[in-house]
Parts: C-alpha cells; structure tokens; sequence
C-alpha cells in the first residue's frame, strides 16, 4: 500500500508539474492564430512534400508512372532521400500525423462559433473550392504529361467527379491525386464533430473515448475502408484533448489518462484496418507527430512569427494538393529532357510552390473570407 501511495504522490507531482507549464499562455499571432500550430503546419506541408518527390518518385516507380501517363523513371533515389524515409520514419506519414493533430486541435475552437449548420457550411467552403481548382489544375498536368508521352488520358469523368466531391472512399473508386484520402478523412471528422458540438465545446472527455472504442470494436468485427477512416478521426481526436488543455477544460492528468486510451485504441486497432501489414511502417511516425506536436505545445510560448515557414503555412492546403501530380510529371519531363537532379529539384520546386501561393491568393483567400463572413452574419443574426 505504501508503494502505491508513493507512486501515486510521484505521478500527482509530475502531473502538477507538467501541468503549471500547460497554464503559459499561448503566444497568438497578429492575425490571431496560434503560432506554434500555425507554423507546425506549414512544417508538416514540407515533409509530405519531400517525401513524395524526394522517396516515392524513385520508390514507386510504376505507381507514378500509371498517374503520369509516362514511361517508369531510371535510376535511384538520391542519398538524401534516405534520410526522409527510412524503415521506421517516414516524412510523408509523419507530416498527415501532425496535419491530423492540429486539425483535431483548431476545429473545436469553430465549433463555437455560429452553430452547427454554420460550421458545417464553413468548413465544406473551406475545403471544396480550393480541392477542385487545385484538383483541375493537377489533372491538366497530368493531360499534358500524357499528350508529352503520347498516352491517352487515364481518368473517366464519373471517376474524377467523385474525387472532386470526395466521396470517392465510399464509392471504391480510385484516387486520383494519390492525396485526397486524408481530405475524405477530413471532411468525416467534421461531421463527428458537428454532431459532438456542444459536448466537444464543453470539453466533455467522454465523447471522444466513446467513440475510438466504438470504433475500435467496430473495426475488429469488420475491416471495411470507411472503418479505416474512422480510425484515423479517432487519432484526431487526441488533437481535440490538446484543445481541452488549452482552454482549461482538462487536468494535465486527465489529458494523459484519456490520450494513452485513446492512443492505445488507435493502436492496437490498427491491425483491423485495411492496412494491416503497414503497421511497423507507418504506426511509429503518428506516435512521433504526437510528440512533436506535444513538444511543440509545452514550448509554444516561445514560438515567434517567422516569414518562411508562415508562408508555406498559408500555402500549405493548395501545396498539399497539386505537389503530387505536377511534382511527379515536371520531374518525369525534366529529366526525360537531360536535367540533373540539381536543376530538376529547385525548378520542380518553384513550379509547385508558384501554382500553390496562385491558388492561395485567387482561391483559398477569397473562400476563406466567404465563410468568415457567413459566420460573422449568423452571430449578428443571433446578437
């Protein structure tokens, strides 16, 4: 009993100890974002992008050969690339990791806001415009790829109209851009949210153990894609446990308590997915984006607005999307042509930056002020 006590009383201090660094105010942005999720984001956006041009490219060969309309690429991967994925770290999972916990972490804080029906509409304004203008654009360098290789065009109407509308997870039809399964889980975990509305703005543990259980045992009964999906909104989740913290909604030993169930439901429920032989592969990476985004939180008052990678975290959603697609057939033709990596590299990198910061500035912007004043109107409705 003694040993018990003790041990209790040492996890109640480094509980309390942990707990007084969580209570610093977070550093906030001129434009009123949370800096350290701001930036985390537009560090995440890099990863992914290094790693599907600097790995898969060479990696996966046949794959982008298929979405390219081109003949597979020779030679291999460069030597850095070693240090972007390797067995058990992976920058491409790394960085949808730490995506999913910021996303899980800033949603709550709209849910507040304008209610349910407004939320929703917000956030399908956010997503939609921006995915089928990036989409498009993705797709018609893919059109001149194939027209460069002389191969028909690969993709049939229905089936990039249920990419465009995101539903193509429910309809079995394949990806067109290699990317969009984590919009689809996006766009899912929405919805749970919408529905846990008030209880996930209350800071109401519960919900979300409830639901990665149900999940989990759902899960274990029937591997299904959707199921899979699911899966990862209850990794979300954990992101939404961050957000209770920082509004001290949650004690630091409650936070730990309810992140190691829900974590260890993600988990271990992992071999119940579609996937189940990738777990040595791509598991650890979302273990390491929970440690860094926790790392990043306890330290987020030191976090200061920093041009390079606030720019890439404004770029980051449109980035996201038409990396893949232009990447892959500007490096394909590029080198088809006789450019060195040295030459492909940089110039790859300023096209898919360029077309990204385009779609930010003509799309995303504009789609994004929509919806903040559909918002603002309902509060002044309601006023």
């Amino acid at each position: 009993m003694r040993v018990k006590l003790e041990t209790y009383a040492t996890g109640a201090v480094i509980c309390a100890a942990i707990n007084s660094i969580f209570e610093k105010e977070a550093a906030l942005s001129g434009s009123s974002k949370i800096i350290f999720a701001n930036q985390l984001r537009g560090i995440a956006a890099i990863m992914v992008v290094l790693s599907h041009l600097g790995c898969v490219f060479w990696g996966a060969k046949e794959t982008v050969s298929f979405y390219t309309g081109a003949p597979p690429a020779e030679g291999s991967q460069p030597f850095i690339s070693n240090f972007i994925n390797a067995q058990h770290w992976n920058f491409g999972a790394l960085g949808v990791a730490i995506f999913f916990m910021i996303s899980g972490f800033v949603i709550p804080m709209s849910l507040g806001t304008g209610g349910r029906l407004i939320f929703i509409v917000s956030r399908f304004i956010r997503i939609y415009p921006t995915y089928i203008i990036a989409l498009c654009t993705g797709l018609f360098s893919v059109w001149l790829s194939c027209q460069y290789w002389g191969h028909p065009f690969m993709w049939e109407l229905p089936t990039i109209m249920h990419n465009m509308l995101l539903i193509h997870t429910l309809t079995n039809a394949p990806s067109v851009d290699l990317v969009n399964w984590t919009l689809a889980i996006e766009l899912k975990f929405y919805i749970v949210a919408c529905l846990m509305g008030s209880l996930i703005v209350a800071g109401r543990v519960w919900p979300l153990l409830a639901f990665s259980a149900l999940i989990f045992i759902i899960n274990k009964l029937i591997k299904t894609p959707i199921g899979t999906e699911l899966m990862f909104v209850s990794f979300m989740m954990l992101g939404v446990l961050f957000n209770y913290l920082f509004r001290n909604l949650i004690t630091a030993l409650e936070f730990f308590a309810s992140a190691s169930i829900i974590f260890a439901f993600f988990l271990f429920g992992w071999d119940a997915t579609i996937w189940p032989d990738a777990f040595f592969q791509v598991a650890p990476n979302y273990v390491y984006g929970f440690v860094i985004f926790s790392m990043a939180y306890v330290f987020r008052a030191n976090f200061r607005d920093l041009r390079i990678l606030d720019f890439f975290a404004d770029i980051s959603y449109p980035l996201y999307i038409v990396h893949s697609l232009i990447g892959y057939s500007a490096m394909r033709i590029l080198f088809d042509n006789g450019y060195q990596l040295r030459v492909v590299a940089p110039v790859t990198a300023l096209l898919i930056i360029g077309v990204a910061y385009a779609l930010h500035v003509l799309v995303e912007k504009p789609t994004m002020l929509l919806g903040k004043r559909i918002r603002r109107s309902r509060q002044l409705a309601y006023a």
